[in-house]
């Protein structure tokens, strides 16, 4: 009788292994994001694998004398986040720059009070890298021309970059230190020198293709892969266990030992390589090995909606900060390819079997690549998954498009927390405002979307990213799309299955499922029954990554 009722327990929950489990977790809340979203309370796991999930009596059964058994103490378990589209090594780029964000600024006086004191202790002639400057998260601010940078660092070369790092701006020794001169060739693509009515350049810099010769200090591999380790680990302590890295790599030998804690992976990273970074890429898509991955290319279609960069079909709004930013009337923004470049492109990496991570924020750039995937793509080259990066405006039409190509989007959320309001008001209108993010028509046609944060952009917050989704409020608390409201259950399987789904890994990540990796983060509470303005208060205490322990707060 006690062999078939353990034979009864084994099919009941699916246990895929007679020996017994090495760990247990019990006395909590398990939110296992599987096809019917159960809600159970425990999980055993072995040799890194999810045995069997169910009621804290049918799991603990399981367990033998040398079982180890985590209590949660009531807290709250979900699959491990998973950051769709992030730039962990930009991050460690810029960690070592001096912050002049309105994260850590109220007034622009005290930024630039800030960043004369850090000039001062700086020794003459070394390069000073600013970060975060942003005309919308700081109203007061007057962007900074380069006779104005000549007399913040007179001797001193200086460049800034702004928080969305697509714009940067410069001073004279700076340019000069690396020989661009108003006779200097823009690069094209959208990215360019500014320049005043007389020719001259005025320290304004759109896109980092022209910005590179000042960034290669700041990108020295050998500089940054210290940073990069700080910067992975800070993304398990916020609860991630697998990150997708969309252009501006390390080398592959660097990210592979820097994802490494210990010569045990730390988190598992997917990669999207950019065009100049394609001396990296293998000749295949790599599928081996579960912890590092070159999965794809990433292409910009275009660029930012604070610098008019975004495509857009219709006009941004012509008023004060609109022309701060340097966006004249009528201004819709144009592609950073040509429709030829772009099917070239396409074509080129699509053939090859990668899958392609499209930039794309306005409505007039998503069409139009969306168009161009529709000619280009057959039936046999859908499975590929393609992916659609940030889609701040994008038609319901393009997103029906989606689902007959295969397409998946990842949208950049907290546009709505961050800059809503200023989207609302003064860069495309309340009409479109209203507008943007369609989250709940992706889940509705199926599409998997996911959330991201863009970082440095925005921090890695995953409790942050599914709390504008669920609530879709601006900082002053104005509602972007009532109607494209989505529920905790959708907001945390935009952060975790889908995410598996769109690096082709949900059969061995992204729930707690049997026979799936122990990837799990361990929550003080349940965002189910939370509601969603109070998740500032959850807290990550655990993550764990294939059965082993990466991050504990919570001790």
């Amino acid at each position: 009788m006690r062999y078939l009722i353990l034979l009864s327990l084994l099919f009941l929950f699916s246990c895929t292994d007679s020996g017994a489990p090495d760990r247990i977790f019990v006395n909590g809340t398990v939110l296992t994001v599987d096809p019917q979203n159960r809600t159970v309370g425990a999980v055993a796991v072995k040799e890194g694998v999810i045995l069997a999930v169910g009621s804290n009596e049918q799991i603990s059964s399981l367990a033998d004398s040398n079982t180890q058994v985590v209590s949660l103490d009531g807290q709250t378990m979900v699959p491990g986040f998973i950051a769709a589209h992030e730039h962990p090594t930009l991050t460690a780029v810029f960690a070592d720059t001096v912050d002049l964000s309105a994260f850590s600024f109220d007034s622009s006086e005290t930024m630039w009070q800030h960043l004369k004191e850090q000039i001062a202790q700086s020794e003459s002639g070394d390069w000073v890298y600013g970060m975060g400057l942003d005309p919308v998260l700081m109203p007061d601010l007057v962007l900074p021309t380069k006779r104005f940078l000549d007399k913040v660092s007179p001797d001193n070369p200086l460049i800034i970059i702004s928080q969305t790092m697509h714009s940067f701006w410069a001073n004279s020794k700076a340019f000069e230190a690396v020989g661009i001169t108003s006779k200097t060739a823009d690069p094209g693509n959208g990215s360019y020198y500014g320049r005043d009515e007389n020719g001259e350049l005025n320290g304004f810099i759109s896109e980092s293709e022209a910005a590179t010769p000042m960034l290669d200090w700041l990108k020295s591999p050998f500089g940054v892969v210290s940073r990069y380790q700080q910067e992975l680990q800070n993304l398990v302590n916020a609860g991630f266990t697998s990150v997708g890295s969309a252009g501006f790599n390390l080398p592959p030998m660097m990210a592979r030992y820097a994802s490494s804690n210990y010569f045990s992976p730390r988190i598992r990273q997917f990669i999207y390589l950019a065009e100049h970074e394609l001396e990296h890429l293998p000749e295949s898509p790599e599928r081996d090995n579960d912890f590092y991955r070159i999965v794809g290319i990433k292409l910009w279609h275009d660029g930012s909606p604070y610098t008019g960069s975004m495509a857009l079909n219709e006009p941004y709004l012509n008023n004060e900060l609109t022309q701060m930013m340097g966006i004249t009337d009528g201004h819709k923004g144009t592609p950073r390819l040509t429709v030829e470049e772009f099917e070239q492109q396409v074509t080129k990496h699509n053939k090859s079997g990668w899958q392609l991570a499209v930039h794309s924020q306005g409505d007039f750039s998503s069409a139009s690549a969306v168009n161009s995937l529709n000619n280009l793509m057959s039936d046999k080259h859908k499975d590929k998954r393609h992916r659609f990066e940030h889609c701040l405006l994008i038609e319901t039409d393009t997103l029906e498009a989606f689902k007959q190509q295969g397409l998946t989007p990842s949208f950049h959320i907290n546009h709505i927390l961050y800059y809503g309001d200023a989207l609302n008001e003064s860069i495309i209108g309340e009409q479109r405002a209203q507008l943007i993010l369609p989250l709940k028509t992706a889940f509705d046609l199926g599409l998997h979307p996911t959330l991201h944060a863009d970082t440095p952009m925005f921090p890695a917050d995953p409790l942050s990213l599914m709390k504008t989704a669920v609530l879709r409020q601006t900082k002053t608390g104005l509602v972007l799309g009532e109607n494209q409201k989505i529920t905790p259950q959708q907001a945390l399987r935009s952060m975790t299955i889908n995410g598996a789904w769109q690096f082709h890994m949900e059969d061995k990540i992204g729930s707690i499922e049997v026979g799936k990796s122990a990837d799990l983060t361990i929550l003080s509470e349940n965002i189910y029954q939370l509601p969603a303005k109070d998740w500032g208060r959850v807290t990550v205490n655990q993550v764990w990554l294939n059965g082993e322990l990466k991050s504990d707060s919570g001790k």
